[in-house]
């Protein structure tokens, strides 16, 4: 599968300043006070956003002379899946390892645990379903595990750099499912002494998130046409990100030279919440 982001998690700003007391070509930095080059910290951080079917096949077996006949449920029900509303919400803890190649340039891996919960409303649909049935709730947890890279630029009191994040799960749950995403995070801020950074930024995800398995759904007259007893039905749902961009504000500090932190919080309708503490080496 090609990999992807989440956020997520990893979704840590690094010291951005201009330089940094990298592997090579610390002389690029001048006399700026650089950061040390290697860092271990653990980030917390928690997504909600709507999401977006790229498709939905609900199938059932009809009991006919000739045999079972399996048909798609999920055609009756929404002919236009994307009509279907979508909500994601997810948690993730992890550990990230950073090192800075170049006074311009950090690659980092990660490794964690994420939580997650997707929920599909067939309410809107106006069936006359059971009230159990109008939602689809699918939960989730496992391994989430990626890497990437910062490029960093900018001045004594501002800065610039741009975060790109591959992130991919091993999951477990209810259902097979499976998750990936890529983040591009562009920020630019001011610097305030040697200790505090202030930007606006924001994050551009592209994820690619899909469910399969065995769900039990009383549909009762499938579009007023079909009586379906829904025991066991196969579905198989593919799911992406409703908004490509949503906007961040953050803030870094470093408390001494070895022990920094940063807090950052995204808006719009997709909403996130990052925290993060590293130690640096």
């Amino acid at each position: 599968m090609r990999q992807k982001i989440f956020v997520l998690l990893g979704f840590l700003i690094l010291p951005t300043v201009s330089g940094a007391q990298a592997l090579w070509g610390n002389d690029m930095a001048g006399d700026r006070k650089l950061p040390k080059t290697w860092g271990i910290g653990i980030d917390y951080f928690d997504m909600s956003q709507p999401y977006q079917i790229d498709g939905l096949t609900l199938v059932d077996t009809l009991d006919t002379p000739a045999g079972p006949v399996p048909f798609d449920v999920g055609a009756i029900l929404a002919p236009d899946p994307s009509v279907l509303p979508i909500d994601n919400d997810i948690t993730n803890f992890d550990i990230k390892v950073d090192v800075w190649l170049f006074p311009f340039l950090n690659v980092f891996g990660i490794y964690g645990q994420i939580d997650g919960e997707t929920n599909v409303n067939l309410g809107v649909l106006g069936l006359p379903l059971p009230p159990a049935t109008n939602s689809l709730t699918i939960d989730y947890d496992g391994e989430v595990f990626g890497g990437g890279l910062v490029l960093a630029f900018g001045g004594d009191q501002w800065f610039g750099s741009v975060t790109t994040t591959f992130t991919d799960t091993s999951l477990s749950g209810d259902f097979n499912s499976s998750v990936s995403t890529t983040t591009i995070q562009p920020r630019i801020g001011l610097r305030f002494e040697e200790h505090t950074e202030v930007w606006i930024g924001g994050y551009i995800i592209d994820a690619e998130e899909e469910h399969r398995g065995l769900v039990s759904l009383d549909l009762g007259l499938v579009g007023g046409m079909l009586p379906v007893d829904a025991q066991d039905m196969m579905f198989d749902v593919e799911l992406s990100q409703d908004e490509d961009f949503n906007p961040s504000v953050g803030m870094h500090t470093l408390f001494n030279e070895n022990w920094e932190a940063t807090v950052e919080v995204g808006f719009d309708k997709r909403q996130t919440a990052l925290a993060n503490i590293t130690y640096r080496f």
